[in-house]
């Protein structure tokens, strides 16, 4: 390679590699010490801006802005202190409202930039026609705030226990509100300029989930909740009952085309489009959409997006065909980093298991065939790379092929949930557990060079919540109740050893590196339990500054110094494993941590949370790595990764497999090529030594 092919090349990798960082939107609106989220949130409403240019999801991550015509992410606003449960454009489509954490934010549409923060009530949002009132309606009170200069101007209170919906009409005179819970005095419409009661329509039976004018104003639509799945048309004006639709299950999301020719009901499971001029069942769009939660049509009234708890769709009206969002996720329940630290899967409530680069960010695949609406609750990879396992409530576990992701083999035997499975270091035995009263069981998997087959099962007197190996193999714990087991393998089987008691109910436990320290999670504690050589011993107990923290994982550091804890309280937490001393804490998540792990090199922390996103954490400031560099990087072999593996791995840039010259080391990612992913990886690297 010549030196002007060499410094094009170089320039070219500078450029993209920068601005592939600006555009990655895995790395907007962090907080601090986190270095990328991965998924976007659980997803609360959607609302489109009046001119039909912009989308705008209130998640838990904060409001992500979407160009609906092309699905690109436009931008990512951040600033409330939990997720944002609604969103809401002015009229004129400059301001968009955005409320959640006791606060409702206006946003400029165009800057991104916050102009005023309006503080001591959130809930459901909407603009009046003019745009010169918002009313946010949570509790059991709606308010009306001012725009112009941010003051409450008045309170509207009535007797539904629970607010979850209030709307305009047209003219702006009449205020709807729906909620309630199992009553059937559940909407009101009250008259903007006196504030007062105007009608109490009957409501539904059920309590009333989302409420919507007709385009002209004459016609309420309300949703049902569970115990009457059905939207219930009103006289807006007499507040009388003019028909009923069914669906089939409770209905979320009510909305009229601009047009007022349909009404959309979004429920769990399905969008059903109605006829408004003869109120006949006109399409039923299906799309894998359970736990559907916001719908909204597009100004033009040709789309229809659709949000729920973890996916944006948009339906043609006119076909009925439709394209998602990518990017969000369900709920978080396990993560695990593969041993190479390249790889990191999460487990989810939605059934699925992904695969992200761990470098970069960015989802690798998606892993499908745990069945019906159950929830992944653990995965783990085996310490050789090549497999990784998932427990799910389907009872079931799944082995899949960690590089490439495709199904091995399904094991069956389990009737619980298996919250917890584990390989051990050799790789060649499995442990999982049932989880619950109709399950005490703990199967154990081994490989036979052919296939897995099931060896032994050992029983508690309790569910077993968790399992793990110690680093040598000859230990398998435990946690049953208030108790863990320990079990030991002789020549032949595993026999029950020893059980440590004096806790009340335990969520997690880890091994220390050295197999000499024993981490267990109770409620806001951590209890270290340490071998001395001939029994277990309480050693101590770390405790967090929050009294209401209820840890959910534990995990050590590869080096034993640091172990981390995910909480209940939104936070991860950072102790010196020796002194028992709290190092840092880290905030950013919106929903409480389910899961932790450490990277192999102890360079990366990883947080799956019940807010659908996970979170990495750099910890270079608060730990030492206690391993080198990837050495397969280290292409001149001087025990640096520098200038001069660079100019190696430059030369290679660009070609495939099918090329003569060729190298597989340079390879980084292993799809084949070498490219911009193999630069982001040599990139991680660059500039350490191997001592």
């Amino acid at each position: 390679m010549n030196r002007i092919r060499l410094l094009a090349v170089v320039l070219a990798i500078l450029y993209f590699f920068s601005n592939a960082q600006a555009q990655d939107y895995t790395r907007w609106g962090l907080p601090e010490g986190a270095k990328a989220r991965l998924g976007k949130g659980r997803i609360f409403e959607i609302a489109y801006s009046p001119d039909g240019t912009r989308l705008a999801v209130a998640s838990a991550a904060g409001i992500w802005l979407y160009n609906p015509h092309t699905g690109a992410e436009m931008a990512l606003l951040t600033g409330h202190t939990s997720g944002v449960s609604s969103v809401a454009f002015s009229p004129d489509g400059r301001t968009l409202a955005s409320s959640g954490g006791g606060e409702i934010w206006l946003w400029d549409v165009v800057t991104g930039q916050s102009q005023a923060t309006l503080t001591g009530h959130t809930g459901a949002l909407a603009f009046s026609p003019d745009g010169l009132t918002l009313a946010s309606a949570g509790g059991s009170e709606i308010w009306l705030w001012d725009v112009v200069t941010g003051q409450r101007k008045t309170t509207l209170i009535g007797n539904i226990v629970w607010l979850n919906s209030v709307a305009f009409s047209p003219d702006g005179r009449t205020l709807a509100s729906g909620g309630g819970y199992y009553s059937n005095d559940t909407i009101h419409l009250w008259d903007i300029v006196t504030g007062q009661l105007k009608a109490r329509p009957l409501g539904n039976r059920g309590g009333v989930r989302s409420v919507a004018f007709s385009p002209d104003g004459l016609t309420l639509a309300s949703g049902g909740d569970y115990g009457d799945a059905t939207i219930k048309l009103w006289d807006a004006v007499t507040g009388q009952h003019k028909a009923t639709l069914p669906h089939r299950y409770r209905v979320n999301s009510v909305a009229f085309s601009p047009d007022g020719l349909t009404l959309a009901g979004g429920s769990d499971g399905e969008i059903r489009l109605w006829d408004t001029i003869t109120w006949q069942h006109k399409a039923t769009l299906d799309g894998d959409i359970w736990w559907l939660n916001s719908v909204a049509f597009s100004p033009d009234g040709l789309t229809l997006a659709s949000g729920s708890y973890s996916k944006i769709q948009l339906w043609d009206t006119v076909t009925g065909q439709h394209k998602t969002l990518t990017g969000h996720m369900d709920r978080v329940n396990s993560v695990a980093f593969s041993p190479d630290g390249y790889t990191l899967a999460s487990g989810s409530r939605d059934t699925r298991i992904r695969l992200w680069n761990a470098i970069t960010g960015q989802l690798k695949t998606t892993l499908t065939g745990h069945r019906g609406d159950n929830w992944v609750n653990s995965v783990a990879f085996s310490p050789d790379g090549y497999t990784l396992a998932s427990g799910c409530g389907d009872h079931t576990i799944r082995l899949w092929d960690a590089v490439t992701g495709q199904h091995k083999a399904t094991l069956t035997g389990h009737s619980g949930n298996l919250p917890s499975v584990a390989f051990s270091p050799d790789s060649r035995t499995l442990a999982s557990c049932g989880g619950h009263y109709g399950d005490l069981t703990i199967r154990l998997w081994e490989w036979d060079d052919a296939t897995w087959q099931h060896k032994v099962t050992l029983t508690s007197s309790e569910p077993t919540g968790s399992v793990v190996f110690s680093p040598d193999g000859r230990t398998l714990a435990s946690v049953g109740g208030g108790k863990i087991w320990l079990w030991e393998r002789d020549a032949v089987t595993w026999q029950h050893k020893a059980t440590l008691t004096g806790h009340t109910g335990i969520l997690s436990m880890a091994f220390s590196p050295d197999g000499r320290t024993l981490a267990i999670v109770e409620g806001g504690e951590i209890w270290l339990w340490e071998w001395d050589t001939v029994i277990w011993q309480s050693k101590a107990t770390l405790t967090g500054p929050v009294e209401d923290c209820r840890i959910s994982s534990v995990a050590f550091s590869p080096d034993g110094l640091t172990l981390a804890s995910g909480c209940s309280d939104r936070t991860i937490r950072l102790w010196d494993a020796i002194t028992g001393q709290s190092k840092a804490t880290f905030t950013g998540h919106t929903d409480g941590v389910a899961s932790i792990a450490f990277s192999s090199g102890g360079r990366t922390l990883a947080s799956g949370s019940h807010d659908h996103t996970v979170l990495l954490w750099d910890l270079s400031p608060y730990i030492t790595p206690s391993t080198p560099p990837n050495l397969a990087i280290d292409f001149d072999g001087n025990g640096a990764i520098g200038f001069a593996d660079f100019l190696l791995f430059v030369a290679q840039f660009g070609l495939s497999g099918d090329d003569k010259g060729y190298e597989a080391k340079y390879d980084l990612d292993g799809d084949g090529k070498i490219g911009f992913g193999d630069f982001l990886i040599f990139a991680n690297d660059f500039g350490k030594e191997a001592s």
